[in-house]
Protein backbone atom coordinates (compact mmCIF):
# COMPACT_ATOMS: atom_id res chain seq x y z
CA UNK A 1 0.00 0.00 0.00
CA UNK A 2 1.59 3.43 -1.06
CA UNK A 3 2.09 6.12 1.71
CA UNK A 4 0.31 9.19 1.45
CA UNK A 5 2.03 11.69 -0.40
CA UNK A 6 3.74 14.45 1.65
CA UNK A 7 4.64 17.88 -0.54
CA UNK A 8 6.21 18.30 -3.80
CA UNK A 9 9.71 17.98 -5.03
CA UNK A 10 10.70 21.73 -6.13
CA UNK A 11 13.09 22.42 -8.88
CA UNK A 12 15.25 25.37 -9.24
CA UNK A 13 18.81 26.89 -10.19
CA UNK A 14 21.60 28.35 -8.64
CA UNK A 15 24.29 30.39 -10.02
CA UNK A 16 23.09 28.30 -13.70
CA UNK A 17 23.16 25.12 -12.09
CA UNK A 18 19.97 23.04 -11.52
CA UNK A 19 19.25 22.00 -7.84
CA UNK A 20 16.46 20.15 -6.20
CA UNK A 21 14.32 21.52 -3.37
CA UNK A 22 13.02 18.34 -1.42
CA UNK A 23 10.24 18.51 1.21
CA UNK A 24 11.10 19.67 4.53
CA UNK A 25 8.36 16.90 6.16
CA UNK A 26 10.67 14.29 3.61
CA UNK A 27 13.55 14.59 6.54
CA UNK A 28 11.80 15.66 10.19
CA UNK A 29 11.39 19.21 9.08
CA UNK A 30 14.92 19.91 7.63
CA UNK A 31 15.21 21.58 4.50
CA UNK A 32 17.60 19.49 2.16
CA UNK A 33 18.69 19.93 -1.42
CA UNK A 34 19.96 18.19 -4.06
CA UNK A 35 22.70 19.43 -6.41
CA UNK A 36 22.32 17.79 -9.66
CA UNK A 37 25.12 19.87 -11.40
CA UNK A 38 23.57 20.21 -14.64
CA UNK A 39 23.49 24.04 -16.53
CA UNK A 40 19.82 25.21 -16.43
CA UNK A 41 18.78 24.16 -19.95
CA UNK A 42 15.52 23.20 -20.95
CA UNK A 43 17.21 20.02 -22.61
CA UNK A 44 18.51 19.51 -18.90
CA UNK A 45 15.00 20.44 -16.63
CA UNK A 46 13.79 17.45 -18.87
CA UNK A 47 15.78 15.14 -17.61
CA UNK A 48 15.48 17.03 -13.72
CA UNK A 49 11.79 16.67 -14.19
CA UNK A 50 12.14 12.92 -14.70
CA UNK A 51 14.01 12.37 -11.06
CA UNK A 52 11.07 13.95 -9.65
CA UNK A 53 9.68 11.47 -11.03
CA UNK A 54 11.48 9.08 -9.93
CA UNK A 55 12.15 10.59 -6.12
CA UNK A 56 8.57 10.66 -5.68
CA UNK A 57 7.24 7.01 -6.60
CA UNK A 58 10.55 6.01 -4.37
CA UNK A 59 8.91 7.83 -1.63
CA UNK A 60 5.17 6.91 -2.33
CA UNK A 61 6.36 3.32 -2.27
CA UNK A 62 8.74 3.06 0.63
CA UNK A 63 11.48 2.94 -1.73
CA UNK A 64 13.22 6.19 -0.99
CA UNK A 65 16.93 6.43 -0.37
CA UNK A 66 17.47 8.77 2.53
CA UNK A 67 21.09 9.57 1.77
CA UNK A 68 20.59 10.75 -2.35
CA UNK A 69 23.03 8.39 -3.36
CA UNK A 70 21.11 6.96 -5.57
CA UNK A 71 19.45 10.24 -7.24
CA UNK A 72 22.79 12.06 -7.99
CA UNK A 73 23.77 11.87 -11.27
CA UNK A 74 26.68 9.92 -12.47
CA UNK A 75 27.27 12.30 -15.85
CA UNK A 76 27.15 15.44 -13.91
CA UNK A 77 29.89 17.71 -13.91
CA UNK A 78 32.09 18.00 -10.69
CA UNK A 79 31.16 20.53 -8.47
CA UNK A 80 33.82 23.08 -7.45
CA UNK A 81 33.73 23.53 -3.90
CA UNK A 82 33.06 26.53 -2.84
CA UNK A 83 35.26 29.03 -0.80
CA UNK A 84 34.55 30.06 3.13
CA UNK A 85 35.69 33.24 1.37
CA UNK A 86 32.61 33.36 -0.92
CA UNK A 87 29.86 31.47 1.50
CA UNK A 88 30.55 34.21 4.18
CA UNK A 89 30.61 36.77 1.44
CA UNK A 90 26.85 35.47 0.59
CA UNK A 91 26.06 35.03 4.20
CA UNK A 92 26.79 39.01 4.50
CA UNK A 93 24.38 39.40 2.07
CA UNK A 94 21.47 37.78 3.29
CA UNK A 95 22.15 39.14 7.08
CA UNK A 96 22.52 42.97 6.23
CA UNK A 97 18.84 43.43 5.23
CA UNK A 98 17.85 41.60 8.78
CA UNK A 99 20.16 42.93 11.23
CA UNK A 100 21.25 46.64 12.91
CA UNK A 101 24.18 47.78 11.17
CA UNK A 102 26.35 47.73 14.25
CA UNK A 103 25.80 43.78 14.06
CA UNK A 104 26.73 44.41 9.68
CA UNK A 105 29.96 45.95 11.44
CA UNK A 106 30.39 42.70 12.90
CA UNK A 107 29.87 40.74 10.33
CA UNK A 108 32.14 42.93 7.74
CA UNK A 109 34.71 42.96 10.24
CA UNK A 110 35.24 39.16 10.15
CA UNK A 111 35.01 39.49 6.28
CA UNK A 112 38.25 41.57 6.61
CA UNK A 113 39.84 39.08 8.49
CA UNK A 114 39.24 36.34 5.70
CA UNK A 115 40.67 38.77 3.16
CA UNK A 116 43.37 38.96 5.45
CA UNK A 117 44.55 35.38 5.06
CA UNK A 118 46.94 34.30 2.72
CA UNK A 119 45.37 31.43 -0.37
CA UNK A 120 46.68 28.38 2.02
CA UNK A 121 45.11 29.29 4.94
CA UNK A 122 41.77 30.43 3.29
CA UNK A 123 41.55 26.77 1.39
CA UNK A 124 41.50 25.09 4.82
CA UNK A 125 39.44 25.45 7.80
CA UNK A 126 42.43 23.94 10.16
CA UNK A 127 44.43 26.63 8.85
CA UNK A 128 41.80 29.49 9.29
CA UNK A 129 41.26 28.34 13.02
CA UNK A 130 45.30 28.30 13.57
CA UNK A 131 45.76 31.92 11.86
CA UNK A 132 42.64 33.29 13.46
CA UNK A 133 44.30 32.05 17.30
CA UNK A 134 47.78 33.04 16.00
CA UNK A 135 46.60 36.94 15.08
CA UNK A 136 44.15 37.63 17.43
CA UNK A 137 42.96 37.99 20.93
CA UNK A 138 41.12 34.94 22.18
CA UNK A 139 37.93 36.31 22.44
CA UNK A 140 38.14 37.98 18.73
CA UNK A 141 39.63 34.87 17.40
CA UNK A 142 36.14 32.95 19.36
CA UNK A 143 33.88 35.51 17.85
CA UNK A 144 34.81 34.73 14.25
CA UNK A 145 34.83 31.50 14.60
CA UNK A 146 31.38 31.66 15.77
CA UNK A 147 30.30 33.77 12.82
CA UNK A 148 32.02 31.24 10.40
CA UNK A 149 30.06 28.40 11.88
CA UNK A 150 26.74 30.19 11.72
CA UNK A 151 27.69 31.01 8.18
CA UNK A 152 28.56 27.38 7.32
CA UNK A 153 25.05 26.31 8.53
CA UNK A 154 23.07 28.34 6.28
CA UNK A 155 25.17 27.38 3.67
CA UNK A 156 24.26 24.30 4.26
CA UNK A 157 20.35 24.59 4.54
CA UNK A 158 20.43 27.24 1.07
CA UNK A 159 22.33 24.25 -0.84
CA UNK A 160 25.46 26.53 -1.37
CA UNK A 161 27.37 23.06 -0.01
CA UNK A 162 27.12 19.85 0.58
CA UNK A 163 29.64 19.49 2.81
CA UNK A 164 29.26 18.69 6.38
CA UNK A 165 30.46 21.90 8.70
CA UNK A 166 34.10 21.77 9.01
CA UNK A 167 34.26 24.01 12.09
CA UNK A 168 32.23 22.04 14.09
CA UNK A 169 34.72 19.48 14.31
CA UNK A 170 37.14 21.96 16.13
CA UNK A 171 37.64 22.17 19.86
CA UNK A 172 35.53 25.26 21.12
CA UNK A 173 37.47 28.10 22.14
CA UNK A 174 36.94 29.27 25.51
CA UNK A 175 35.09 32.50 26.29
CA UNK A 176 36.83 35.32 28.17
CA UNK A 177 34.82 36.93 30.66
CA UNK A 178 34.32 40.78 30.27
CA UNK A 179 36.54 42.91 32.36
CA UNK A 180 34.87 44.59 35.09
CA UNK A 181 33.85 47.81 34.61
CA UNK A 182 36.50 50.50 35.74
CA UNK A 183 34.60 53.73 36.67
CA UNK A 184 36.11 57.32 36.77
CA UNK A 185 35.57 58.74 40.67
CA UNK A 186 33.62 61.47 41.27
CA UNK A 187 36.97 63.90 41.79
CA UNK A 188 38.24 62.66 37.99
CA UNK A 189 34.74 63.26 36.94
CA UNK A 190 34.40 67.10 38.04
CA UNK A 191 37.98 67.19 36.60
CA UNK A 192 37.65 66.31 33.36
CA UNK A 193 34.29 68.43 32.95
CA UNK A 194 36.15 71.27 34.43
CA UNK A 195 39.02 70.73 32.06
CA UNK A 196 36.55 70.62 28.90
CA UNK A 197 34.80 73.91 29.88
CA UNK A 198 38.43 75.34 30.03
CA UNK A 199 39.96 74.09 26.99
CA UNK A 200 37.04 72.59 24.70
CA UNK A 201 33.71 74.32 25.71
CA UNK A 202 31.79 73.17 22.57
CA UNK A 203 31.91 69.37 23.62
CA UNK A 204 31.21 70.23 27.48
CA UNK A 205 27.58 69.63 27.41
CA UNK A 206 27.77 66.69 25.54
CA UNK A 207 30.28 64.69 28.06
CA UNK A 208 27.98 66.33 30.97
CA UNK A 209 25.25 64.62 29.68
CA UNK A 210 27.25 61.27 28.96
CA UNK A 211 28.34 61.76 32.90
CA UNK A 212 24.65 62.61 34.16
CA UNK A 213 22.58 60.12 32.29
CA UNK A 214 24.71 57.04 32.01
CA UNK A 215 23.38 56.61 28.80
CA UNK A 216 25.79 54.78 25.97
CA UNK A 217 27.66 57.69 23.60
CA UNK A 218 25.95 56.26 20.46
CA UNK A 219 22.56 57.37 22.01
CA UNK A 220 23.88 60.59 23.06
CA UNK A 221 24.73 61.30 19.71
CA UNK A 222 21.44 59.93 18.37
CA UNK A 223 19.53 61.80 20.62
CA UNK A 224 16.79 64.42 18.95
CA UNK A 225 15.33 67.41 20.13
CA UNK A 226 11.87 65.81 19.14
CA UNK A 227 12.61 63.36 22.45
CA UNK A 228 13.45 66.22 24.51
CA UNK A 229 10.30 66.90 26.68
CA UNK A 230 11.05 69.39 29.22
CA UNK A 231 7.90 70.57 30.31
CA UNK A 232 7.45 66.99 31.36
CA UNK A 233 11.36 66.34 32.75
CA UNK A 234 11.63 63.29 30.29
CA UNK A 235 14.39 62.32 27.61
CA UNK A 236 13.32 59.36 25.63
CA UNK A 237 16.06 57.28 24.38
CA UNK A 238 15.06 55.43 21.08
CA UNK A 239 17.94 55.53 18.84
CA UNK A 240 21.70 55.40 18.46
CA UNK A 241 24.09 56.47 15.88
CA UNK A 242 25.89 53.68 14.91
CA UNK A 243 28.93 53.67 11.71
CA UNK A 244 27.47 56.97 10.89
CA UNK A 245 24.18 56.03 10.35
CA UNK A 246 20.45 56.65 13.05
CA UNK A 247 19.47 53.04 14.62
CA UNK A 248 16.09 52.76 15.53
CA UNK A 249 15.95 50.89 19.00
CA UNK A 250 18.76 50.84 21.89
CA UNK A 251 20.86 48.34 22.06
CA UNK A 252 18.74 46.56 24.51
CA UNK A 253 15.40 47.47 23.93
CA UNK A 254 13.24 49.68 21.24
CA UNK A 255 13.39 52.60 23.96
CA UNK A 256 13.34 54.08 27.17
CA UNK A 257 12.48 56.87 29.59
CA UNK A 258 15.20 59.09 31.61
CA UNK A 259 13.94 61.68 34.29
CA UNK A 260 15.53 65.37 33.47
CA UNK A 261 16.87 66.98 36.66
CA UNK A 262 17.76 69.97 37.42
CA UNK A 263 21.54 69.28 36.77
CA UNK A 264 20.07 67.76 33.48
CA UNK A 265 18.00 71.24 32.68
CA UNK A 266 21.07 73.12 32.89
CA UNK A 267 22.53 71.29 29.92
CA UNK A 268 19.45 70.87 27.78
CA UNK A 269 18.57 74.43 28.08
CA UNK A 270 22.08 76.16 27.34
CA UNK A 271 22.57 73.22 24.34
CA UNK A 272 21.92 75.48 21.16
CA UNK A 273 19.28 74.37 18.47
CA UNK A 274 20.68 73.82 15.64
CA UNK A 275 19.69 70.77 13.65
CA UNK A 276 16.77 67.52 15.06
CA UNK A 277 20.15 66.25 16.72
CA UNK A 278 20.82 67.44 20.48
CA UNK A 279 24.21 67.07 20.29
CA UNK A 280 26.57 67.48 16.38
CA UNK A 281 29.96 67.58 15.36
CA UNK A 282 31.86 71.37 15.40
CA UNK A 283 30.79 70.97 11.25
CA UNK A 284 27.06 70.57 12.99
CA UNK A 285 27.18 66.77 11.41
CA UNK A 286 26.70 63.85 12.89
CA UNK A 287 29.24 63.37 15.79
CA UNK A 288 31.39 60.54 15.36
CA UNK A 289 32.84 58.81 18.41
CA UNK A 290 35.57 57.38 16.63
CA UNK A 291 36.85 60.96 15.89
CA UNK A 292 35.66 62.47 18.86
CA UNK A 293 37.85 60.02 20.63
CA UNK A 294 41.25 60.30 18.99
CA UNK A 295 40.87 64.37 18.90
CA UNK A 296 39.30 65.64 21.99
CA UNK A 297 38.62 62.83 24.50
CA UNK A 298 41.79 61.10 24.38
CA UNK A 299 44.21 64.14 24.33
CA UNK A 300 42.61 65.87 27.22
CA UNK A 301 42.36 62.48 29.20
CA UNK A 302 46.26 62.29 28.66
CA UNK A 303 46.76 65.69 29.47
CA UNK A 304 45.64 64.98 33.35
CA UNK A 305 46.54 63.16 36.14
CA UNK A 306 44.03 60.38 35.58
CA UNK A 307 44.31 56.76 34.30
CA UNK A 308 42.68 56.98 30.64
CA UNK A 309 39.58 55.69 29.73
CA UNK A 310 37.39 55.85 27.16
CA UNK A 311 34.29 58.14 27.22
CA UNK A 312 32.29 55.01 27.75
CA UNK A 313 33.20 54.63 31.37
CA UNK A 314 31.55 57.73 31.80
CA UNK A 315 28.90 55.30 32.25
CA UNK A 316 30.38 53.24 33.67
CA UNK A 317 31.09 56.34 36.46
CA UNK A 318 27.05 57.07 36.39
CA UNK A 319 26.02 53.55 37.17
CA UNK A 320 28.60 53.47 40.10
CA UNK A 321 27.81 56.46 41.86
CA UNK A 322 24.16 55.83 41.83
CA UNK A 323 24.72 52.49 43.79
CA UNK A 324 27.18 54.86 45.76
CA UNK A 325 23.94 57.30 46.52
CA UNK A 326 21.65 54.15 47.02
CA UNK A 327 19.65 54.59 43.98
CA UNK A 328 17.57 51.10 44.14
CA UNK A 329 18.85 48.96 41.47
CA UNK A 330 15.42 48.16 39.88
CA UNK A 331 15.29 51.60 39.19
CA UNK A 332 18.35 52.35 37.97
CA UNK A 333 17.91 49.30 35.65
CA UNK A 334 15.33 51.02 33.94
CA UNK A 335 17.08 53.96 33.26
CA UNK A 336 20.56 53.15 31.63
CA UNK A 337 18.56 50.36 29.88
CA UNK A 338 20.45 47.10 31.60
CA UNK A 339 18.93 44.50 33.44
CA UNK A 340 19.27 44.01 37.25
CA UNK A 341 21.05 41.13 37.27
CA UNK A 342 23.58 42.96 34.88
CA UNK A 343 24.01 45.98 37.21
CA UNK A 344 24.50 43.42 40.04
CA UNK A 345 26.87 41.53 38.60
CA UNK A 346 29.34 43.76 37.03
CA UNK A 347 29.02 47.08 39.10
CA UNK A 348 27.78 45.80 42.71
CA UNK A 349 30.41 43.71 42.76
CA UNK A 350 28.07 40.80 43.81
CA UNK A 351 28.80 38.20 41.30
CA UNK A 352 27.53 35.26 43.25
CA UNK A 353 24.08 36.65 44.14
CA UNK A 354 21.11 35.93 42.14
CA UNK A 355 17.90 37.89 41.70
CA UNK A 356 15.27 35.74 42.75
CA UNK A 357 12.11 34.79 40.83
CA UNK A 358 9.31 35.98 43.04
Amino acid sequence: MPRAKKGTIGLDSRNGILRLRLPRPWFNGKLKWLNLGFPDTPENRLIAQAKIGLMTADYIYEKFDFTLEKYRLDTAPQKEQISMFDIYSQYVDFKKHLVKSSSVHNFTTTLNKLKEMPDNVIKNPSNIRSWLVEHNTQEQARRVLQRLTTAYDWAIEQGISEEPNPFKKFKKIKKVSDPSPDPFTANERDLILQTFEEKDPYFANFVKFLFFTGCRPSEACGLRWENVDLVNGKIIFCEAIVMGKHQEGTKTESSRSFPINNQLRDILESQPHVGENVFLSEKKCNIDLHNFTARKWKPLIKSLPIRYRGCYHCRHTFITLCLDASVPIKQLSKWVGNSPEIILKHYAGLSNIQVPEL
